[in-house]
């Protein structure tokens, strides 16, 4: 499991670079769970997703969780105090608060739309860990409250330009196998003047449809469904 430390800034950049439209994703959540709610993201990175919700709703209490140290580092520059962040892997979360609704754009687990159907990924690696981490997010919580999946199209081999010259190339490995939980390499790869910056790797978990939503029920969690605009999967626990 990669922690970004080397790669953490420029990552920062590609995040500004268009890789995400914060202020769409922003708006389906709150469309989804109205304002003035108690949020937290999983995979806060470096704050852009909760930067762009403060402006969306100014009277959003927002908590962020990250494993990685160089990630909130660069958060907690840009964030004002009133946000909580903090330095944690999801699987051992303990906020001692109970939120309306939790959401994760990438950082954590996403929603993946491939020809086979909707995958489970997951930066979690171990499925005992995806096992504690969705049962810790329940725990979190309140009664009815949503947990909210961005919904991603797969990964492929990919480049794109930023500013200032600088390139990020994605490149993937093969599948581990074809079986409910398989895996695969992620390199990250930032460039300029085709000279090597910063690299790094990650590798990601993919549930299939015959095993994913059984844990999440084992977790408390039903289904409710793609939003309108299917930017997020749903699920409300029970």
């Amino acid at each position: 499991m990669s922690h970004y430390a080397g790669i953490a800034g420029y990552y920062d950049q590609l995040m500004h670079g268009g890789y995400y439209d914060h202020e769409a994703l922003s708006q389906t959540i709150f469309g989804v769970v109205g304002s003035g709610k108690n949020l937290l993201e999983l995979g806060v990175g470096t704050g852009l997703m909760v930067q762009q919700m403060l402006k969306g709703d100014a009277s959003a209490k927002l908590t962020g969780i990250d494993y990685s140290s160089a990630m909130l580092e660069i958060a907690r520059d840009r964030l004002p105090e009133q946000v909580r962040l903090v330095e944690c892997d999801v699987a051992e979360m303990e906020l001692n608060d109970q939120f309306d609704a939790a959401f994760s754009t990438g950082g954590t687990w996403v929603i993946i739309q491939s020809e086979e159907g909707l995958l489970l990924g997951t930066h979690l690696y171990q499925a005992e860990n995806d096992r504690r981490g969705l049962q810790k997010v329940a725990e979190h919580l309140v009664p009815g409250g949503l947990l909210l999946l961005s919904v991603h199209p797969p990964h492929q081999d990919h480049s794109l330009n930023l500013s200032e010259g600088l390139i990020y190339t994605q490149s993937l490995g093969a599948p581990s196998d074809q079986g409910e939980h398989f895996f695969l390499e992620k390199k990250y790869a930032f460039s300029r003047d085709q000279q090597s910056l910063a690299e790094d790797r990650v590798i990601l978990g993919f549930y299939k449809e015959s095993l994913y939503p059984k844990m999440m029920a084992a977790a408390g969690f039903r289904p409710l469904g793609l939003t309108n605009d299917e930017k997020f999967f749903v699920f409300k626990k029970a």
